[in-house]
C-alpha cells in the first residue's frame, strides 16, 4: 500500500456509490444541464462511501468541514494525504 495515497484508515468492503455527504447522489444529465441546472460535484459526483469518504481513504472536506475538492480532504482520523505521507515507519505500522 502506498503511504500517503491511501489512508491508513481506509476500511474494506464498502460501496462507492454515493457522494461526499453520504447520501445517494443527485441524478443528472444533459438533459438537466439543457434546463439551466448546473452539475456540482458535492452532490451529483457518486464516488465516496456511506460516511463520504473516497475509496482512498479521505473526504472532500477539511478539518473545519470546509469544502476542498475531490480527495483533497482529510481521512477518517482527521490526517491529510500530506500528513500520512511524512508519518514515520513506526506511526505508519501501528495502523496494520
Amino acid at each position: 500500500m502506498s503511504r500517503g495515497k491511501y489512508s491508513p484508515n481506509l476500511p474494506y468492503g464498502k460501496e462507492f456509490i454515493y457522494n461526499c455527504y453520504g447520501k445517494g447522489p443527485l441524478p443528472w444529465s444533459k438533459l438537466a444541464e439543457s434546463y439551466g441546472l448546473v452539475y456540482d460535484e458535492k452532490v451529483h459526483f457518486d464516488n465516496y462511501d456511506d460516511e463520504g469518504f473516497d475509496r482512498y481513504g479521505y473526504s472532500a472536506f477539511d478539518s473545519d468541514g470546509n469544502y476542498v475538492g475531490i480527495g483533497s480532504g482529510v481521512d477518517r482520523k482527521g490526517s491529510t494525504e500530506i500528513e500520512n505521507m511524512c508519518m514515520s515507519d513506526d506511526e505508519w505500522e501501528k495502523f496494520f
